[in-house]
């Protein structure tokens, strides 16, 4: 999954990586969690700031859901933009 936004004159990507349990036959199983993958470009000309990061919850742990690793990739973008455009 993947999710794209213009905000204050960046492009914020977000793409999630899931994350599957192995089971004891090493078999890969249903998804048990998300890795949110942010990157903040220029949007016009689109060009890079820096490089992807990875992000997940506190204590090293993958999110539970779609949504709260998209919302965080998003907002943590956000508030890195917010940021570098302060005083």
């Amino acid at each position: 999954m993947e999710k794209t936004i213009s905000y204050k004159g960046f492009e914020i990507t977000v793409t999630l990586d899931s994350v599957r349990a192995v089971s004891g036959e090493f078999r890969y199983g249903p998804p048990v969690g998300y890795v949110a993958v942010v990157s903040i470009c220029t949007a016009d000309p689109r060009r890079p700031i820096g490089v992807p990061i990875r992000l997940v919850k506190e204590g090293n742990l993958v999110f539970d859901t779609v949504d709260d690793a998209l919302t965080t990739g998003l907002t943590a973008a956000q508030r890195a933009i917010d940021d570098k455009s302060a005083p």
